[in-house]
């Protein structure tokens, strides 16, 4: 079966980004990625595709009727119940953990150093700030609690279409998806927030199923967005005050500062688009100077999933129940080898980070599996210098990276094109693609 390599994303451009991230994250994870790319990109995606007209009736790449509600499904599916059988076992985990420390009478950080007699100075010093400085579990529960009832009487008065118990459903199933995409998050430093929006807007347009269903998923779908990428970006935040000697409180009053302005701010930059957008077509609209291209998708999948899942396409639910079944037994087959003391335990892979690749293909893997290989390099001609230097070659090759975003978008803003470029081409049909390629560029023009 022939496959497009470029069109199924099996391609890398050598993004420092994605081979700084490399670098940092652990070979297995590098590898479950882009093995999770070749099994969707390369198998299982190009097997649906030859499906056309049979299975579903659409060539739209982004209606969820058409093949990329399998991509959408299958995906939400396993990272779901990854997360949520990570989600059991955790609280599984606390509750015992919980019943022993009410047993002991040592402190919460004399007890952690006493079983860990191994540690060094500075994790000493670090696991002693950050357990000294926890905030208590109550204030975080109660202020959920209390933010959750104050959306749930203000949202359904600005949104009619929405009413409190919706949003109070989905405010007790956020903490679930919060847990599995900062999870995904931590391991990888792919935020997929936006993965559980898709999945929630066909959820609740499903749900409501009535005249309004597309608004009331639409807010839902801004929910859980801004919930999610809270609670990713401050975990992440915690882990950094972690190794800088942070204080927790510090940090998470910091953080809803943060909010605060970014609720003031966000409106204001807003209403700023709306003044500089033409008066006759507005933002969102295709003629707009602010087009918005994925306010369309959006509302597409909300559409699609008023008429609940028989709009999906054939078989979809059996693939994501065969998705289910798979992430149930690798989660079951990992806690069973770590609690044996199985070798194999060290090369089961991550559900979720097998996953991710299905939205965003092998391109990052591949890049990130070049980081892997900067690092075995590395270490085998000076180990001691790869492990002091290799977290700050990778910091700055993602901030390079990320720092000449702004002179790319001036050069774009001023049409300046590159002096030169370079493509790869399939072997036998040079010819023919750079005559066509050529018969396509224009004659210079002298100024």
């Amino acid at each position: 079966m022939y496959i497009p390599y470029r069109k199924h994303k099996f391609f890398f451009d050598f993004s420092t980004t994605f081979i700084g991230v490399g670098m940092i994250c652990p070979p297995m994870v590098n590898i479950t990625l882009l093995v999770g790319g070749i099994t969707s990109w390369g198998f299982l995606f190009p097997f649906l595709e030859t499906k056309s007209g049979q299975w579903y009736h659409t060539s739209n790449p982004t209606s969820l009727v058409g093949s990329n509600g399998y991509k959408v499904f299958i995906t939400v599916t396993l990272i779901v119940v990854d997360g949520i059988y990570n989600f059991i076992i955790l609280l599984v985990t606390a509750f015992i953990d919980f019943k022993q420390k009410q047993q002991e009478t040592d402190s919460v950080v004399g007890n952690y150093l006493r079983k860990h007699p191994s540690l060094n100075y500075d994790d000493r010093r670090r696991i002693e700030v950050f357990l000294e400085n926890r905030i208590p579990f109550s204030i975080p529960v109660t202020a959920y609690v209390v933010c959750a009832i104050i959306c749930g009487i203000i949202i359904p008065r600005m949104f009619y279409q929405i009413t409190f118990f919706n949003v109070l459903t989905i405010y007790i199933i956020i903490p679930i998806l919060a847990l599995t995409n900062t999870y995904a998050t931590g391991l990888t430093d792919w935020n997929v927030a936006y993965t559980y929006a898709k999945f929630t807007i066909f959820i609740v347009s499903s749900w409501v199923a009535k005249p309004g269903a597309i608004v009331a998923s639409l807010v839902a779908c801004g929910l859980v967005v801004s919930a999610l990428h809270v609670s990713s970006q401050a975990t992440q935040d915690v882990k950094t005050g972690y190794m800088t000697l942070t204080s927790q409180r510090a940090l998470v009053i910091m953080q809803i500062l943060g909010i605060i302005t970014g609720s003031i701010l966000t409106p204001c930059i807003f209403r700023a688009f709306q003044k500089t957008a033409k008066a006759h077509i507005p933002i969102g609209a295709p003629d707009s100077e602010y087009p918005c291209p994925y306010a369309g998708v959006y509302r597409s999948i909300a559409v699609v999933g008023t008429g609940g899942v028989k709009e999906l396409p054939d078989h979809c639910l059996k693939f994501c129940f065969a998705a289910a079944c798979f992430a149930i037994a690798v989660n079951t087959l990992s806690i069973v080898s770590q609690r044996k003391g199985w070798k194999i335990m060290n090369y089961i892979p991550n559900v979720t980070v097998f996953a991710l690749p299905f939205f965003i293909g092998s391109s990052g893997p591949i890049d990130m599996c070049i980081g892997t290989i900067v690092m075995f390099v590395w270490t085998k001609i000076n180990s001691q210098s790869a492990t002091l230097l290799s977290s700050a070659v990778a910091a700055g090759l993602m901030c390079g990276d990320g720092l000449f975003a702004l002179p790319s978008s001036m050069l774009t803003l001023f049409s300046v094109e590159p002096p030169m470029c370079m493509k790869f081409i399939q072997s036998g049909k040079q010819l023919d693609l750079a005559d066509s390629f050529i018969k396509t560029i224009s004659a210079p023009t002298k100024p």
